[in-house]
């Protein structure tokens, strides 16, 4: 009995071990932001991850406890060779979800979960996102974790887990006990409320607190939650999130709208719309960035209208999507773009242009069935598409996500010289997005973030040289160029993932129809762009309960990621982290008011179960 015991416990500590090396291995990965914090936080993130992760095992533990339990009626050959196969299959899935955490967490800033699958159903876009080299280093990755543990797996129980020796009836009842009393491990001890994230959080820092978290935890009860599709941001009684919400919509009327545009009651304005590939205020020097890495994007904004407090709604390509055209916001974890028959009653952007004749085209050279966005752009009803399969084949080679901007840019130019008027072009670059190989070097070095900045300016280049040849067109003087981008990033750093630095995008208008030099400082947000635009141009809106005219008397903006929200208003940033249920760190003296936004996204979540 004894020896039984003492090799379940020995079960107990391998994966214990395995999870504290995946642990210090995630640190060490992500050295840049592990090096800023103090040895007491690194200490916490053990201690206080210590109870996550002794659940996650207690759950691993519970097949072979049932099997040594019943190892009265069982042969020990089948039970060694069961728990043999099943410790393999669990090591082939924690080492590659390992291997997609450390891949991921720079990129996304959140650990590996369930919303993971929405991207890597599509090949082809994995092919474009994940090098060769990063297949090689991520192989080599599992592959160490793998047959690491199975080596010590194989140390550590060289005659397996069972004994060969008769077992007692109370040994194998002392072993049941043993995994029924697993439960209190597992759920995190006597407490009323079971353990979830808030109860590894001891931090203000998001990141301290996510190193805290076992990542396979975390995988588990996002796949649980991704089953059940329930409202996150339940935080009241929902008739009184919608009572809450109405009454803002109500107060939050028009406000002092400038007109921004020249229009021309004879002729319709042209609209050329440039959504950038993972552009951000911080590599634009007019808008508080770095000098000298987008030359063409700081001359544009010395001479045009630019919003410097504009926010994209999350971190995502579908989410600042699913905003700009579709004018609904970033969801938790997921976005509208994703769910095409959650979308179908909003009315995308081009709609309001095809009612008005206008010749609408949306350009984008990567493979369009990503993120669902295929459907997504058909559902505007684009009259013309132009994407990576209507180029030359070799030149969709040239970079992992397909044609390089200049080459999109230019089959633009060309195409705008039999372009009927009047027209609305939509131009969605792909160079700037991971892993950053564009056919430029301005800026060398290896690290992400040289990566990064150098396909910025390689796009800036090709943007550059697209306004150029416009502003010599006779079509300039009734065109609106509009130039945004569909997400921020982390680069270029030090900024955190919950930091508005890292949210904050151009918002560019220009063109012949623009003949002031604004700078607008009232916050503005993606969700919004849509409407203000139309409204602009002259028109009338269909309704669209959450978005609103730049110009509102409550001016707001909202961003969401995974692990949380965050609400910006003229008074600060305030961001609300779903594991601790509240804004961290806690308001202090602040005269704002914060149920609204906790309605806000109540009533949001609310309408996208129900569509």
């Amino acid at each position: 009995m004894r020896q039984q015991l003492f090799r379940f416990l020995k079960y107990f500590l391998f994966w214990m071990i395995f999870f504290w090396v995946a642990k210090v291995f995630f640190l060490i990965w992500n050295f840049e932001i592990t090096s800023q914090l103090s040895s007491g936080e690194i200490l916490g993130i053990f201690w206080y991850g210590l109870k996550m992760d002794i659940s996650t095992v207690c759950y691993l533990l519970i097949l072979p406890g049932l099997l040594l339990g019943f190892r009265f009626f069982l042969q020990s050959t089948f039970i060694n060779r069961f728990i043999r196969t099943y410790t393999i299959t669990f090591l082939i899935v924690a080492s590659a979800l390992i291997v997609l955490d450390l891949g991921l967490y720079p990129h996304w800033g959140t650990r590996v979960n369930v919303t993971v699958f929405n991207y890597l159903g599509d090949p082809v876009a994995i092919g474009a996102s994940v090098s060769f080299s990063d297949v090689l280093l991520g192989l080599f990755i599992g592959g160490s974790f793998l047959s690491g543990f199975l080596l010590l797996f194989k140390r550590l129980f060289p005659e397996g887990m069972a004994s060969s020796c008769k077992t007692k009836w109370g040994a194998s009842l002392l072993q049941l006990f043993i995994v029924a009393s697993l439960i209190l491990p597992i759920r995190g001890g006597l407490d009323t409320s079971p353990l979830n994230l808030s109860s590894v959080a001891f931090s203000s820092k998001l990141y301290v607190n996510q190193a805290a978290t076992n990542y396979l935890w975390n995988f588990a009860k996002s796949v649980e939650k991704r089953k059940r599709l329930t409202n996150p941001c339940t935080y009241m009684e929902k008739d009184e999130s919608q009572r809450i919400f109405n009454e803002f919509q109500k107060i939050d009327t028009l406000f002092l709208r400038p007109q921004l545009i020249r229009l021309n009651p004879e002729k319709k304005t042209n609209v050329i719309l440039v959504i950038l590939e993972s552009f951000t205020n911080k590599v634009i020097a007019p808008l508080g960035g770095l000098n000298g890495i987008t030359p063409n994007l700081d001359s544009l904004c010395t001479r045009s209208t630019v919003f410097t407090s504009f926010y994209s709604t999350g971190n995502r390509s579908d989410r600042g999507i699913s905003a700009l055209l579709g004018g609904y916001p970033s969801l938790l974890s997921t976005s509208i773009m994703v769910y095409p028959e959650k979308s179908n009653g909003l009315t995308l952007l081009p709609e309001y242009f095809n009612r008005k004749n206008y010749h609408t085209s949306f350009y984008y050279g990567g493979d369009i069935n990503f993120y669902n966005l295929k459907t997504f752009v058909l559902k505007g009803n684009f009259g013309k598409l132009v994407t990576k399969d209507d180029f030359p084949s070799e030149l969709g080679r040239m970079s992992k996500w397909g044609v390089p901007d200049g080459y999109v840019f230019e089959r633009a130019t060309e195409d705008l010289k039999n372009e009927q008027e009047p027209f609305m072009k939509t131009i969605y670059t792909i160079s700037s997005h991971t892993p950053y190989d564009v056919p430029f070097s301005k800026f060398s070095g290896n690290s992400n973030e040289e990566k990064y900045l150098n396909s910025v300016a390689y796009t800036d280049s090709c943007l550059g040289a697209f306004i150029d040849s416009l502003r010599k067109s006779p079509l300039w003087d009734n065109t609106l160029l509009i130039v945004t981008s569909d997400h921020g990033t982390l680069p270029p750093g030090p900024t955190d993932i919950t930091d508005p630095e890292s949210y904050l995008i151009p918002m560019i208008w220009s063109g012949g129809v623009v003949d002031s030099i604004q700078r607008i400082e009232t916050i503005a947000q993606q969700v919004d762009f849509g409407i203000s635009l139309v409204h602009q141009l002259g028109w009338e809106t269909d309704p669209a309960p959450f978005s609103k005219d730049f110009f509102t008397s409550q001016p707001h903006a909202f961003y969401m990621l995974d692990s949380g929200w965050a609400y910006v208003v003229p008074e600060g940033c305030f961001y609300f982290d779903q594991s601790s249920n509240d804004f961290v760190p806690k308001p202090a003296g602040k005269p704002v008011d914060l149920i609204f936004p906790k309605a806000f996204m109540q009533v949001l979540h609310d309408d996208f179960i129900n569509r």
